[in-house]
């Protein structure tokens, strides 16, 4: 086993675990956006915060995939060939990638869940500004109308006898 094999394979193993953290956090903001979309008043600022701090985790993600994947193409015949040498760390990544897994899964199950969420407030969103609208054409169709039947010199109180 060569030095450089073992850091590299190290390197690897530190990879997935920064990964593994990087879901964790993923998951808590997918909690609280959940949190933010059950509350009665959506905080706009606070959800936008929450998306655009996932953004970044997702692109931290992202260069950690592509990180492991440039190092397992280069280790990954050595540890074929070494699989006894690599044993405990080869059992570790698997552990780590199974947990990786079922992070990802309970991320995916939340999102689709926050989606649903999401899509109730947008149509609740829609009812209450066509709600608008209509109302508003009733009070300016209400006004247009009472200014056009009432002239100045009819009042409600005024006798035309006197």
């Amino acid at each position: 086993m060569v030095k450089n094999d073992s850091i590299y394979v190290g390197m690897m193993t530190d990879s997935l675990h920064r990964k593994k953290r990087v879901l964790k956090s993923i998951y808590e903001l997918t909690c609280e956006q959940e949190k933010a979309l059950k509350a009665d008043e959506l905080d706009y600022d606070k959800f936008q915060e929450i998306v655009d701090e996932k953004g970044k985790l997702i692109d931290e993600l992202t260069q950690i995939d592509n990180g492991f994947d440039s190092l397992f193409k280069r280790m990954e015949a050595v540890i074929k060939a070494n699989r006894d040498a690599y044993k405990s760390d080869i059992l570790t990544m698997q552990d780590l990638i199974r947990e990786i897994s079922e992070l990802g899964i309970q991320i995916q199950a939340l999102e689709k869940q926050n989606s649903e969420h999401f899509k109730i407030y947008l149509a609740n969103e829609k009812k209450e500004i066509k709600s608008f609208h209509m109302n508003r054409k009733i009070s300016e169709g209400y006004y247009q109308h009472m200014a056009n039947t009432h002239q100045a010199e009819q009042s409600y109180f005024f006798d035309k006898n006197k």
